[in-house]
């Protein structure tokens, strides 16, 4: 018996050997982006720290560059793929080449498809009832709010969406103004202009603005302060340093801070089971995996 296992094990050995270091492939949607930037680098981290192979890629924004991207990495002949913030519906012929490939599709906060892994996120429906009740309960339900949403990120919809039912039970509220960023490399400065006719219009009228994320927070906050508008509640979601610094000197008030290091954290263990020789399906456990994300304001803020 003892034989038979050391036997076992010298295969194993071998056939890593043999192998060479699995090849991981990594793809984000826009590395411009704080939160996709900060997965990646924990991902690029951790592989590093098993001797993987990683093949680390950013789209730029470009739907056509992703596919392309993707369908690279196949011909590649990587033993994973991972595409954070993705737009998996949108590349659904490139996906289709990878998964008819045998190869195994992870995604970070991208919204489930058929076909994939799994998909590690936030539930985006909850964190837009976070930080929306809070910004509205804030004002004490009543008053002007700025609302800067994004349509084209799948989580980002789902929390404008969660905004708006919120916003239905609050009549004391107004909208004075909603602006859609467009998902182009000059989104930041799309944003600012469009916070900046705001000021201009409704200067202190504006008690709130609602972003979709931190960076459109950021822009927000940075033109008000430069018209005097120091009052208004900023809020938003993602969570990082700059955003905590933000809220501690009060530039901003609060947002729901996700946990993208436990995102990527989760791919990771989910490829180590898939080389290790188990199942993908059995390896992620279930299609959607929900990480938690605390809201976060001045009275909570990481040390």
């Amino acid at each position: 018996m003892k034989k038979l296992t050391l036997l076992v094990v010298t295969l194993i050995v071998l056939s890593i050997l043999v192998m060479g270091n699995p090849k991981v492939g990594f793809i984000a949607t826009n590395f411009s982006s704080e939160a996709q930037a900060t997965v990646a680098n924990e991902f690029e981290k951790l592989a590093g720290e098993n001797g993987w192979e990683l093949v680390l890629l950013n789209s730029a924004g470009s739907i056509e560059k992703q596919s392309t991207q993707l369908e690279n990495l196949v011909q590649m002949g990587v033993d994973v793929v991972v595409m954070a913030m993705s737009h998996p519906n949108e590349i659904r012929s490139s996906l289709d080449y990878a998964i008819e490939s045998e190869i195994p599709v992870i995604t970070i906060d991208s919204g489930y498809v058929d076909g994939v892994v799994c998909d590690i996120t936030a539930d985006n429906f909850v964190m837009g009832a976070k930080i929306s009740t809070y910004l509205l309960d804030s004002l004490s339900g009543n008053g002007n709010i700025i609302v800067v949403k994004f349509e084209k990120h799948q989580g980002a919809r789902r929390r404008g969406k969660i905004l708006d039912v919120v916003l239905s039970e609050y009549p004391g509220i107004n909208v004075l103004a909603e602006y859609n960023v467009a998902a182009t490399a000059r989104y930041m400065d799309d944003t600012r202009s469009a916070v900046e006719t705001y000021a201009l219009k409704y200067g202190d009228e504006i008690d709130g603005v609602w972003c979709a994320f931190d960076q459109l927070a950021y822009a927000a906050a940075d033109v008000l302060s430069e018209y005097g508008i120091n009052n208004a509640m900023i809020v938003s979601v993602d969570g990082s340093e700059e955003t905590y610094r933000r809220i501690k000197s009060g530039q901003m008030t609060a947002t729901v801070a996700q946990p993208f290091d436990q995102m990527a954290d989760k791919a990771i263990e989910i490829i180590e089971k898939i080389i290790a020789g188990i199942d993908p399906k059995e390896a992620a456990g279930k299609n959607i995996i929900y990480v938690d994300a605390p809201l976060v304001d001045k009275t909570n803020l990481p040390e």
